[in-house]
């Protein structure tokens, strides 16, 4: 099944449905939420990995895995995720955009491209 057929359902039942991103594993979070994606190597995204534990506020979407990204909510809360940034980000927008072929856009727009 794709992202864009998942949908986080309020609990009221009347409320209009949330995009939901996959984060890997079975996890979703509710897109609408997510203000940054974050690579998880540098020591400053690890302390900030550290803070939200101890705030309580740390959501481990890893499944056991290398925690290869962090996600930051509305809410302050933190969620890691064992996928890429990159993968997260397209499956966040959609497909990654093609990648343009210089001979190509010659050919389509007529412009010369050094």
């Amino acid at each position: 099944m794709s992202n864009n057929d998942k949908r986080i359902l309020c609990r009221l039942g009347q409320a209009p449905e949330v995009p939901a991103l996959n984060v890997g594993y079975g996890n979703f979070v509710a897109a609408a939420r997510i203000i940054a994606i974050l690579e998880s190597g540098s020591l400053p995204v690890k302390r900030l990995r550290e803070k939200a534990a101890s705030r309580e506020q740390l959501l481990d979407a890893t499944s056991g895995r290398k925690m290869r990204s962090i996600l930051i909510t509305d809410t302050n809360h933190v969620v890691v995720s064992a996928l890429a940034p990159q993968t997260l980000q397209e499956r966040l927008w959609g497909n990654p955009p093609a990648r343009i072929n210089p001979a190509h856009l010659e050919m389509s727009q007529g412009e010369f491209i050094s």
